[in-house]
């Protein structure tokens, strides 16, 4: 199965992940947004590399973007999903892409000007090659393989007025086997981004 048909797959499971959601008490409303991010992939699990500071990095960086789309809202919780591409860098280059369903709590309001968004990204990812690094060493330590696994995006966003339709976020971007689940690999990669997102 090539990388085309492979996306094609992920994204009609994030669809069909996302349309579960929906129910006859949940009012319809379509909202959409791209965003782009850049950060450093840490030598580190999970849970250590949200810590942010400090965190040991590798000298490996992550430059992506991505579209959402949220059809459906209960109460403040938004519900959609997420396509997105990424370009990993650093003693060698690979391609990532992933999909999913997201959910938002909009809006927590910390100020006058202040306003916090927590969302959370789940889904599939695929790689060209696993990257140097970490995840080669997970992957030869786990002897799987690293091109599908699972994605994971929890993810803190910030903007400064209630209707602003700009906002910046850090994200841990973040793959694994989940438990050997897929690719019979425990952990892969971590990475602290930080990007921008447009809503229309």
């Amino acid at each position: 199965m090539n990388i085309a048909a492979r996306l094609s797959l992920t994204a009609m499971i994030a669809l069909a992940a996302t349309s579960s959601f929906a129910s006859e008490d949940i009012a319809s409303e379509t909202n959409e947004a791209i965003f782009g991010f850049a950060g450093a992939m840490t030598k580190e699990d999970m849970l250590k590399s949200a810590a942010l500071i400090p965190v040991e990095y590798e000298s490996k960086a992550v430059l992506g973007g991505g579209y959402q789309f949220y059809p459906y809202r209960i109460g403040n919780v938004r519900l959609g999903g997420e396509i997105g591409i990424a370009a990993r860098f650093g003693k060698g280059f690979s391609g990532e892409v992933w999909a999913g369903p997201v959910a938002r709590y909009e809006q927590i309001r910390l100020g006058e000007r202040l306003f916090v968004t927590p969302s959370f990204t789940a889904g599939l990812s695929l790689v060209t090659d696993a990257q140097p690094g970490r995840e080669r060493e997970q992957e030869i330590k786990d002897d799987g393989n690293a091109n599908v696994l699972f994605y994971l995006g929890p993810e803190i966003n910030v903007s400064f007025s209630e209707d602003s339709s700009t906002e910046f976020f850090w994200r841990l971007h973040h793959r694994s086997g989940g438990g050997k689940t897929l690719g019979n690999m425990k952990g892969a990669t971590n990475a602290n981004v930080f990007g921008v997102r447009y809503k229309f």
